[in-house]
């Protein structure tokens, strides 16, 4: 009976479940780039600021004569900046039912089935 009752609510789990098309897929690929960019563009233009101030103080300080790459070499491998100076870029972060509000706006705007048939 117990075997019974297992193999129905596994089928039971299965009917509600569908196998997404291909637009569908491609659509909320783009629209998790589309929705992240803005997040991953201050994180990244917030580094490479920390990164040539870095090595502007290196130039400066001369520790990279004498060295193949020089500055640029030396302040690849430094930290530069602390996590916490990366903070305000937190503001940009899409929470994951803002990507799902702006998944499902894509999809009813562009008229793409989710589940194939």
């Amino acid at each position: 009976m117990k075997i019974l009752y297992g193999l129905l609510l596994i089928l039971s789990l299965n009917s509600f479940a569908c196998e997404l098309t291909a637009e569908y897929k491609s659509l909320r690929s783009e629209v998790t780039k589309q929705i992240r960019e803005p997040y991953n563009s201050c994180i990244k233009s917030t580094r490479a600021y920390f990164y040539y101030k870095a090595v502007a103080k290196c130039k400066e300080e001369g520790r990279g004569e004498n060295i193949g790459g020089g500055c640029y070499h030396i302040v690849g491998y430094e930290l530069m900046h602390d996590k916490n100076e990366l903070e305000h870029c937190k503001i940009l972060k899409p929470t994951t039912e803002q990507s799902k509000e702006y998944l499902e706006y894509s999809v009813k705007k562009r008229g793409i089935k989710k589940c194939s048939d």
